[in-house]
């Protein structure tokens, strides 16, 4: 633990030359770092990472949907309180029952070739989404429409689907069973319409630069694989009079520290991940630039339920949770403002009424723990001449490096575990952790898409597909079930309580931290609110520059 205390200080100390060193120039009249460069039109996004899919059925990760809130929109939309507000529907109305949504669309609302966006978008849309044939990852989010879980898994035909086109302008979804934030999940990317035409002449191929015709404010003009990605603005949008910056381009930059230099030297007007360093050090170097707030969001890891050692082995999943300093990650490791995690759901998510929710052991010694892990550990059939030797496989990122190495330091000086780290390129890491192809442990995390506990609470569900660590508990399925079919939030808790419960004490998978959003913006940017935008979704229609006058 030693090691992994004095690596903060060693970047700090790089840090600050490199900032400083390449800020002479930017930042020696700070007039003028208050105003946007003359001509200046294009916002540059550090986007941590290349986009793994720009088809709304399949971008699943925060960088795609970053991309994703510009190039499209839904039903709804969000405001900066992460509110579900009108989109291209203009309005609608709710049956009284609960179950029945009627959206009624903007006259105006056009693709970027200038065609009208129709309600039949919207079906041929959510209608390929569910359909088992285009094995969406997101798809299980459109669960509650009628018939749509019978879709998914192969019992009823996609025609079935409870969507039905009343006019060009006018679409009805029924729904299963009530679901009180409905319209947040209509405001998600996996709703988004998609251009029938282009998808049957081009097939996978559409979804690229050149051929993909959208509805966003932005259209995609040009996407070079792990260069970038460059939206211009589309002419067509029902609100593009109030669409002030004309062009964004999101850059993968994977390594913080590359991209904190990029900031620093103003090849980029925001960062999506700063470094692992104090936040307090980067606060006085940037002031209001740095913005934070809370984060609906989780790192853990998950253990591969679908093969040995895990399968069928709880003490040794429980006694690795254990061996885990979690106050140590957070304070000594990252250091960015993390807490310790010791649920599967932010404390904070729905309004925090599963709070309480957490381990028996959260508030233990860590001598505690590791006590009752070393007798788990032994139970489990290992020691000192029988050790675990277990993979650790994680995406290619400097904050979740020095995760890993921690983790696996605490494992080996704990329990005597040998951990062999294994780091891989986001997209082919995504593919080895859904197929459950990793060895023995895989680094996952999720960021809330709505603020409810159902969105963290069905990845554990057997056939959902981000139930990475292959877990399945016919129980824990059925409460969750139970759960969504509940009228309001309040009535939901006693089902979720007991489920989540459930699944937690079976281990199959084990919390670590709660980071909060820390963005770099640059301030001429304006516009950007983080404060109540604690789900981090980020609209670049909100923003425009600030010029001399």
């Amino acid at each position: 633990m030693k090691q992994s205390k004095l690596i903060p200080s060693l970047l700090l100390s790089a840090l600050f030359i490199a900032g400083c060193g390449g800020s002479n120039s930017q930042t020696s009249n700070k007039s003028l770092d208050q105003v946007a460069p003359k001509g200046k039109d294009t916002f540059v996004r550090a986007n941590a990472a290349e986009p793994d899919s720009l088809d709304p059925a399949h971008a699943q990760d925060v960088y795609s949907t970053n991309i994703m809130y510009d190039i499209g929109e839904g039903l709804m939309s969000e405001n900066q309180k992460n509110e579900p507000v009108p989109g291209v529907a203009k309005s609608y109305k709710v049956s009284k029952d609960g179950l029945t949504y009627t959206f009624y669309l903007r006259d105006n609302a056009k693709w970027s070739n200038g065609k009208p966006v129709t309600a039949e978008d919207f079906a041929y849309a959510l209608k390929r989404a569910v359909n088992p044939q285009t094995a969406s990852e997101m798809a299980y989010k459109l669960a509650p429409i009628q018939n749509a879980q019978a879709i998914m898994d192969g019992k009823k035909p996609v025609s079935s689907l409870g969507v039905k086109v009343i006019n060009a302008h006018e679409i009805e979804i029924t729904l299963d069973y009530p679901v009180y934030y409905f319209l947040s999940i209509m405001a998600d990317p996996v709703t988004y319409p998609v251009y029938k035409a282009g998808v049957e002449q081009y097939g996978k191929g559409f979804f690229q630069a050149g051929k993909l015709i959208s509805n966003g404010p932005y259209e995609l003009k040009e996407w070079v694989p792990n260069g970038y990605v460059l939206v211009t603005k589309n002419p067509y949008y029902w609100d593009a009079e109030h669409v002030k910056i004309q062009n964004v381009k999101f850059l993968p930059i994977v390594d913080r520290s590359s991209a904190l230099n990029a900031y620093a030297s103003g090849q980029v007007d925001y960062v999506q991940y700063v470094p692992t360093v104090s936040l307090d050090v980067l606060k006085k170097r940037y002031g209001t630039e740095l913005q934070s707030t809370p984060w609906l969001t989780l790192d853990y890891l998950d253990f591969n339920m679908t093969k040995p050692p895990f399968k069928d082995n709880k003490d040794l999943r429980e006694a690795l949770s254990l061996a885990i300093d979690r106050v140590a990650l957070a304070k000594n490791v990252v250091n960015d403002g993390s807490v310790p995690a010791y649920s599967l759901f932010p404390a904070d998510i729905d309004g925090g009424r599963y709070k309480n929710v957490i381990y028996a052991w959260h508030d233990w010694s860590q001598e505690k723990r590791i006590d009752l892990a070393k007798e788990l550990y032994k139970k489990a059939g290992y020691s000192a001449d029988n050790p675990l030797v277990v993979s650790l496989d994680y995406n290619t990122d400097g904050r979740l490096k020095k995760l890993m190495e921690a983790i696996s330091q605490m494992w080996a000086q704990n329990l005597g575990v040998k951990v062999n780290l294994a780091n891989s390129e986001f997209k082919v890491f995504l593919k080895l952790r859904q197929s459950h192809s990793y060895e023995g442990v895989a680094r996952d995390g999720w960021v809330a898409d709505f603020d409810t506990i159902d969105n963290f609470a069905n990845m554990w569900m057997c056939t959902n597909p981000q139930n990475n660590a292959g877990y399945c508990n016919a129980e824990y399925d059925k409460l969750i079930t139970q759960g969504q079919k509940q009228l309001t939030a309040d009535s939901a808790i006693p089902y979720y309580t007991k489920a989540l419960d459930l699944m937690q004490n079976d281990y199959p998978s084990t919390p670590l931290i709660v980071q909060p959003v820390v963005h770099l913006v640059k301030p001429y940017v304006v516009g950007y609110e983080i404060q109540n935008n604690h789900l981090d979704h980020f609209y670049d229609k909100w923003l425009s520059f600030k010029y001399q006058a």
